[in-house]
Formats: structure tokens, sequence, C-alpha cells
């Protein structure tokens, strides 16, 4: 997706290269941790077995269980309640992904036929469901109160963020508060929530655990931002996911926002009216251009970009830490840390 690359950063590795170079320093505990996540994806019933492991397909990135690994590091170790909830917390995305995709009407992910589209709404609901029952059993193996209601607590926040997302459907006045409420709760909490537990099972101090929750909490928005960014602009078959169904679904993102914020009052009544009579996938790139003319999308990924460096400061601040107690794992495990959080806004998938 040659254009928002251009507006982020000069050509960047591709995405597969670059995230193997950062999730280096706990390859290893990640390798771990998805043999874990497969074992734990098993069921005795064939029929549940073969809906759990085709579950397992659908996941991308492994951010979520990256960041729990590098903060348990950055903190301190990594061991194997860390891998525990690595597991969990990427169970629970996926079974929101599913679910998300029921609500969105999308056909694929990852190249993949998304499980509604494959079987049925009505078993993707259940296997969401079941995904995040299964994710439950591995968080009470930790045995800790703290992770019990962090977790908690996080998926609360995820529905939520969902709830005001199906309430303000159609509602074309969302103000940028109202957005960073939205992808606060759906997004960045999963993400905050990774952070802020990888920290506190790596031994972080209680000082300490605020920092990594505002890391996650940034990374999150910035990340929810650029694939906002990319449902409007992106390649689909580079992403491999249906594209424009926010447009279609009639949902108002950031670009959009900006948008309205700095059109003129007849440019605003033409776009109002091209959303409410439904943009379909075919009409996504003439939206695009007239958002990526306007300069929506820049001022959009401008948002994210500040996002990741109040990132970057505080992570700057915990090595400045690490560095002066000698500790070589921390180091490396923040420095890729920075370079995730430089990855969440160069990606283009």
């Amino acid at each position: 997706m040659g254009s928002i690359m251009n507006t982020m950063a000069p050509a960047q590795k591709t995405s597969a290269s670059a995230l193997a170079s950062i999730y280096e320093p706990v390859a290893n505990e990640l390798a771990d941790t998805t043999e874990l996540l497969k074992e734990r994806l098993r069921h005795l019933d064939p029929t549940f077995d073969r809906y759990l492991k085709y579950s397992f397909k659908l996941g991308g990135k492994r951010l979520r269980p990256v960041l729990v690994l590098l903060c348990s590091q950055a903190a301190g170790k990594i061991d194997d309640r860390s891998r525990l909830v690595a597991a969990a917390l990427e169970m629970i995305h996926t079974g929101s992904l599913v679910h998300d995709d029921i609500l969105d009407g999308a056909k694929f992910r990852r190249q993949f036929q998304t499980i509604n589209a494959k079987w049925d709404s009505q078993r993707a609901v259940l296997i969401g469901d079941l995904l995040i029952a299964r994710a439950i059993e591995l968080v009470c193996e930790c045995e800790d109160f703290y992770v019990f209601n962090k977790v908690a607590a996080c998926c609360q926040r995820t529905v939520e963020g969902e709830l005001y997302q199906t309430e303000s459907v159609g509602n074309l006045h969302l103000t940028r508060d109202d957005y960073l409420k939205i992808i606060g709760g759906k997004t960045a909490s999963l993400i905050e929530c990774a952070a802020v537990l990888g920290a506190y099972l790596g031994g972080a101090p209680k000082a300490d655990l605020d920092k990594y929750a505002r890391v996650g909490q940034s990374l999150g928005v910035a990340f929810q931002i650029v694939d906002d960014v990319l449902d409007l602009v992106g390649d689909e078959e580079k992403l491999g996911k249906t594209l424009g169904t926010d447009l279609e679904n009639k949902k108002e993102t950031l670009p959009l926002i900006v948008y309205f914020e700095n059109a003129t009052d007849e440019d605003r009544a033409k776009m109002h009216k091209r959303i409410d009579s439904g943009v379909k996938a075919e009409d996504r790139a003439e939206v695009a251009a007239i958002l990526k003319e306007s300069g929506a999308v820049d001022e959009a990924i401008g948002e994210a970009k500040k996002l990741v460096e109040e990132a970057l400061a505080i992570i700057a601040g915990l090595r400045e830490t690490a560095e002066n107690d000698d500790r070589e794992d921390a180091l490396a495990a923040l420095d890729s840390l920075a370079q995730l959080a430089r990855f969440v806004v160069k990606r283009d998938k």
C-alpha cells in the first residue's frame, strides 16, 4: 500500500521479516507460547477441535503475546505465568476477532475465510465464546488475583468499546473524544493489559506498572488508528482481509472525523449523503481519494505518530533505569519494544 507508506516512512522490510527481527529477544519464549496455544486449542470432541484449530489460523502478528513476553523480560524475567497470560490474551483477541467479523459481515481474514463465512454466524458466536472460555482457564492457572482482575476489567472494556461503536453506527457527528473512547476500549484495552501484566509478572516495581500501562494504551490506540486508515486506503490482497467494512457499515473513524472537521458545509453534506446511501466496497477507492487529497489521512496518521512518540519517551525512561542496573536482557527487550512501537505506524498490513 504505497500511498500510506509514503505518508508514514521510507520503504520498510516486509512485515514478516521486520517482526521476526523485533521479536528476536523473546523468539524462544514466543515459540513455547505458540505451542502452548496450539495445545490448549485442542478439544476431545472432533467437531469442536476442528473449529478451534481453524481459529488458530486467523491469528496474525501475535502482537499481544509478544508484548507480554517483552514487558516481562524488560521488567526482570519470563516464567510459566507469563506464557499462560500471553496465550490467554491471544485467545481472547482471536475470540474478539471472530465476533468482530460477524458484526462487520467480513468474509476473509489472513487470506482465510472468516468463521462466519466458512460456517455461519450462530457457530461463530459460540466459537468466539469458547475461545474466551478457554482463555479464562489459562488465566485461572496463574492463581493470582491481580491477573484475574486485570483480565476481567480488560474484557469488560473491550465489550464496552464494541457496544459504544455499535451505538454510534450511522452517527456522522462523532467527536475525536467519542472515537478515542471507542477504540480505547475495543482495541487498546487488550494491548494495555498485555503490557502491564507482562511487566507485573516479570517483577516490575509497582511504580513502573502505570508506565507500562501507558505504553500499551498509546500503542493500542495508535494501532487502531492505523487499522482504520488501512480499512479505507489499504490493499485488500496484501492485508488478506475484507476492507471497506467501516464505510459500508457507516462507522465513522478518525480520517472521516478529521475530514468533517475541515470540510466546507457543501463538501460535508455531500460526504454525509454518500455515506448515508451506503458505500459499497467497489466505491471505497473514490472516498479514499477524497480523504487523501483533503489531508485527512495524513492528519490521522500524524495522531498515531504522536501516540507512538509518547510511548517511546516512556520506554526511553525505562531503558535508562535498565542501563544503570546493567541489565542486558532488559535492554534488548526494551529496544525491541521501541522498534515495535515504530512498526505500528509504519506497517502496511
